[in-house]
């Protein structure tokens, strides 16, 4: 028989259950939430470290990459700027580098700007993909900046310095036509048969053998060497007049040393060179062809080097150029095609070499040549031209009949085949006129010493009398800077590895982590 306290205590027993379940169930609850969390952080820190670990190997690969392209520059099988590098480093990370010429950092208004095409800026990217999942990558940029170290260049031809000592020298066996008042200083070597004053004084040898032996007198008076040669003077003694060699020695006062050497080509046109290397392995420059650039005919042109495009400022001439007012060409120049010559008649004309960038270990400058001339190279009247530089024409350098404002300066060397130096035509009096001058001097010459109107020399005589300047404007110099022109073969860079190393050297200028 259940009692009431029975029944009364029953339902309490089941809600004390009930509460025992909900903590137990709290609690698991919690377990598992502490449970997931700490899986979840221990995830996510392992996927952090892998990510880090793939990042640093992606670095290490971009840096081994610039360390490996760097050993490559420096050995003589590097494939060139054109040719970018690759490698694994782990079976997970690799690089792969680019190599572009120039430095980014330099402009036209940087002292070091011509630098320019000796920088190479070598960039590297590094890779690094997850083992458990290559579809994962880190990569890593890093960047340098290289500039060449030059130490040497092909040598030059064996004829070379033979070729380059004297101011001029003109290789053919060839009538060489020389007419005052023209001047060339330092040496010249001629190997053709020298002929002078052809043009005037005509059939007088007395007046023409008086104004040579008084431009020697003035010389040695100290009033300027005039002379049409300095001494000494190298030529062909075998081509000569015994009459010309009388003049040479006797009237101008001059040293003749004989040559024997050949009257052949000494050295062989480059041809059509349409483009050129700085050194092994870096970037071909085209050459341009001032033709399609200008036309046949430059005025007011001037043409130089741009350190990106054309760095030793190298322009083609493709058949005939003809040189107007105000024509400035820096760098060299190089003739082909059909009837390949330069034609100058304007005023402001100039043409001149460009140095090269110095060798390092020296401070010898080297100049590669300032015009090579296929055919003709002919200065007409009223022309006002300077070149300076090394000159080559492999048929007609000529000073045409012209008037007497015509003005030339070379100032260097000129090497040709033949060398025409023509007078100037209000200078071309008749043998009368001549002998009537040389006969008023003569009376001159009866005055007193002390007589201020006295002139004590015939070509003072005639730039007084006639307006024939003594002093000439027509004038071949030796190069005065220092500046040795060296002969480049096209077919090769222009600087080389040092024959002591196995490659090219390189200056670090500057390294960049750029991620």
């Amino acid at each position: 028989m259940k009692t009431h306290h029975d029944e009364f205590r029953r339902p309490r027993r089941v809600r004390r259950a009930g509460i025992a379940v909900v903590l137990v169930l709290g609690l698991l609850a919690i377990t598992l939430a502490i449970s997931y969390a700490t899986l979840r952080g221990q995830g996510t820190t392992a996927q952090l470290a892998r990510n880090n670990s793939r990042a640093l190997d992606a670095r290490e690969a971009a840096r081994s990459g610039l360390a490996a392209a760097l050993r490559k520059m420096s050995e003589a099988d590097w494939a060139g700027v054109d040719v970018p590098l690759s490698a694994n480093v782990t079976n997970q990370s690799w690089y792969e580098v680019t190599f572009t010429t120039g430095d980014a950092s330099l402009t036209p208004s940087d002292p070091k700007y011509g630098e320019y095409p000796y920088r190479v800026t070598l960039e590297s990217t590094g890779y690094a993909a997850d083992p458990s999942d290559p579809t994962l990558r880190s990569t890593h940029k890093s960047r340098c900046v290289v500039q060449l170290v030059r130490k040497a260049m092909p040598a030059d031809p064996s004829n070379w310095t033979a070729l380059t000592t004297p101011a001029v020298y003109q290789w053919g066996n060839r009538n060489v036509p020389v007419q005052f008042p023209v001047r060339i200083g330092g040496t010249a070597t001629i190997l053709g048969k020298v002929q002078l004053c052809l043009e005037y004084p005509p059939s007088n040898a007395t007046a023409r053998d008086r104004y040579l032996s008084d431009l020697n007198a003035m010389r040695l008076a100290g009033q300027g060497d005039y002379r049409p040669f300095a001494s000494p003077l190298t030529i062909a003694t075998a081509r000569q007049d015994i009459a010309t060699l009388n003049i040479l020695n006797t009237k101008l006062g001059l040293l003749t040393v004989n040559s024997l050497a050949s009257t052949n080509n000494p050295l062989a046109h480059p041809g059509s060179v349409t483009s050129y290397r700085l050194y092994p392995g870096g970037k071909a420059y085209d050459v341009p062809v001032v033709q399609a650039l200008y036309g046949s005919t430059l005025q007011n042109v001037t043409l130089a080097p741009d350190p990106v495009t054309n760095p030793l400022g190298v322009f083609r001439s493709s058949g005939s150029l003809s040189l107007q007012n105000n024509v400035l060409i820096r760098g060299t120049l190089l003739t082909e095609g059909s009837s390949p010559d330069i034609q100058v008649s304007g005023t402001n004309v100039r043409l001149e070499g460009v140095n090269l960038p110095g060798l390092s270990g020296t401070t010898q400058v080297y100049q590669l040549p300032t015009a090579l001339v296929a055919d003709d190279l002919r200065i007409h009247s009223s022309a006002d031209v300077e070149i300076k530089g090394f000159t080559m024409v492999w048929d007609e350098f000529e000073l045409r009949p012209g008037s007497a404002s015509t003005r030339l300066k070379v100032e260097g060397n000129l090497v040709t085949a033949g060398l025409l130096l023509q007078g100037r035509s209000s200078w071309v009096l008749n043998g009368s006129e001549w002998g009537a001058e040389l006969s008023a001097f003569q009376t001159n010459l009866l005055l007193p010493l002390s007589d201020p109107n006295r002139i004590t020399y015939f070509p003072t005589w005639m730039e007084r009398k006639r307006g024939f300047t003594v002093q000439p404007a027509l004038t071949f110099q030796p190069a005065s800077s220092g500046v040795r022109p060296h002969w480049h073969d096209w077919t090769q860079p222009v600087f080389q590895k040092a024959s002591s190393d196995a490659g090219l050297a390189w200056d670090l200028v500057r390294w960049e982590e750029l991620d």
